[in-house]
């Protein structure tokens, strides 16, 4: 079996390292250049996505490129995307993927024994399955159903950055967060003065493309100093020694997705299921994902396969999902956010088991 795999963020190399472990053929198609670095900000992996990790092998690997080398007190694993999207690639050439830059897909044709991807500089490729792992805008899913929902804006503009040379309170590798009358801050250091930070911002009518490049450095800078101005004094003493580009985002979620696969077509990861990053399980689910939808191309026909991970994936996901959109609200509101999590730390993926 051939599987075309779209995307390769954090869920296309998990899939292709997951699919290359049951003998699958796998070919990773990623919409930007080699040599594009521009990999947003940094991730918390949860628990229950290093035990993911762990089903590929990769757990102490990542664990290695986290910030402080190691999990925090609760179990989560600070990463830097960039890295978490190097180390996946890697592993799933070395396991005999191959990826291909600059392939950006515009259609797809299912065929009798297929299906066709169809990219922008007009070339095609021909594989048994096509797995959309293209992100909360994913073309795939609008593919795969032409009705299917557009994201949802949260009235939040995400920022972060990374900064050095600050002493910051808190256990290493620890999520720890600032509430401010205007705005919330999070943060995660290394205990020998690094620190990667986050901010969530009111910001009620969503910002053009336009609107966000030229939100330059100075005047996002200056924005966050007047929010956190009532803050403990080394949250100004982060955003002063940010040593990186800041990076603006608005906030979107999906709330449902009715359709995630047809004929030889199916949605992974956020083209199925995105939530905001307050729930904190964005590449987690990914990575889970990845992992159940490999199970079950293990142990059923490839026609019932899809079915199958939709039927084990949905419901869980989805509560998660809802789960990050009231977390969103508290930030807004200043509600108390939900108090156990163990569903969706404690869950494990039992590899050996038949689907």
């Amino acid at each position: 079996m051939h599987v075309l795999v779209i995307g390769g963020g954090v869920a296309g190399p998990a899939t292709a390292v997951a699919l290359c472990s049951i003998g699958v053929e796998v070919t990773v198609c990623e919409a930007r250049p080699a040599e594009d670095k521009d990999a947003g900000l940094w991730v918390m992996v949860a628990p229950n996505g290093l035990a993911a990790l762990d089903m590929l092998g990769l757990r102490e690997t990542v664990l290695r490129e986290s910030l402080a080398g190691e999990v925090g007190p609760s179990g989560f694993a600070p990463v830097r995307r960039l890295g978490l999207y190097r180390l996946l690639r890697e592993a799933a050439v070395a396991r005999g993927a191959r990826i291909e830059h600059d392939r950006k897909l515009v259609d797809a044709d299912t065929t009798a024994d297929g299906v066709v991807a169809r990219f922008a500089d007009g070339s095609t490729l021909h594989g048994d399955l096509l797995v959309g792992c293209d992100g909360v805008h994913s073309r795939t899913r609008s593919i795969i159903d032409p009705a299917a929902p557009a994201t949802r804006y949260v009235p939040l503009l995400n920022l972060g950055g990374f900064a050095s040379g600050v002493e910051a309170p808190g256990d290493p590798a620890q999520l720890q967060f600032v509430r401010a009358p205007k705005g919330f801050f999070g943060y995660a250091t290394s205990g020998t003065g690094e620190v990667w930070w986050f901010a969530n911002l009111p910001w009620g009518a969503e910002p053009s493309r336009a609107e966000l490049a030229a939100m330059d450095r100075a005047s996002l800078t200056a924005r966050l100093l007047d929010t956190f101005a009532e803050a403990p004094p080394f949250v100004a003493d982060v955003l002063r020694s940010t040593y990186t580009d800041l990076y603006a985002l608005p906030t979107h979620d999906l709330p449902t997705v009715p359709t995630w696969w047809r004929d030889n077509l199916v949605i992974l990861g956020d083209a199925a299921h995105a939530t905001t990053p307050t729930s904190g399980q964005g590449s987690s689910m990914a990575l889970e994902d990845a992992v159940v939808l490999a199970k079950c191309l293990r142990d059923l026909p490839r026609t019932q396969a899809a079915a199958r991970y939709e039927q084990l994936r949905r419901e869980r996901v989805e509560g998660i999902v809802a789960l990050g959109a009231r977390a969103s609200a508290a930030k807004l509101n200043d509600a108390a956010p939900d108090n156990s999590l163990d569903w969706v730390l404690d869950y494990r993926i039992d590899w050996a088991a038949r689907v």
